[in-house]
């Protein structure tokens, strides 16, 4: 997984938190989270796990954004996103990725807004790492690691306009869900 050096994702997250905060009032907050989560969201915060390097913290940050206008915009995807699916069958499958690739165009969209243009690849490659993951575990059950799955040169993710909205805190910290 060779990028960009760790000093790009501390100014680029930087950028990004004040975006979301100032525009659209959506809280980021680092807190201690039970491995193997490194993130969450309750539709009003993102919360990103101490121990997170600074390119997972900021593809956490700009992928539970995604999840956070979802949340906040469509019941259907609020409701999908609150469900920790089991084998989930072919429909249900496709539902899950139309849900994850939104929250990733989403997820494009805010950085450029934020003014970070640079790591349009990188957010592909690592959108598509996540998809993969997601994919085999929801099928198998198994967690294995993250890198296996990573692939570079993916298809880069067209931005989808943020439509207006108002965070709200939609789920207790304790219901956590996010993978």
């Amino acid at each position: 997984m060779a990028g960009p050096a760790d000093a790009e994702f501390v100014a680029a997250m930087d950028a990004v938190v004040r975006h979301l905060t100032g525009r659209y009032d959506v809280l980021v907050d680092d807190v201690p989270i039970e491995p193997p989560a490194k993130g969450d969201l309750d539709g009003r915060r993102i919360l990103v796990g101490t121990g997170a390097t600074p390119a997972e913290r900021l593809f956490l940050v700009a992928h539970l954004f995604g999840h956070t206008v979802q949340w906040n915009t469509c019941a259907r995807s609020r409701r999908l996103g609150m469900t920790r699916p089991v084998k989930p069958d072919e429909p249900q499958l496709a539902a899950l990725e139309a849900y994850e690739r939104e929250a990733c165009r989403y997820s494009q969209q805010a950085l450029h807004e934020a003014g970070v243009c640079d790591l349009d690849q990188w957010l592909a490659d690592y959108s598509a790492c996540d998809l993969a993951f997601l994919r085999h575990l929801y099928l198998t059950g198994e967690r294995r690691p993250f890198r296996d799955f990573w692939q570079g040169g993916r298809p880069l993710i067209e931005p989808l306009p943020i439509p207006a909205f108002t965070p709200r805190r939609w789920r207790r910290r304790d219901q956590a869900i996010v993978l």
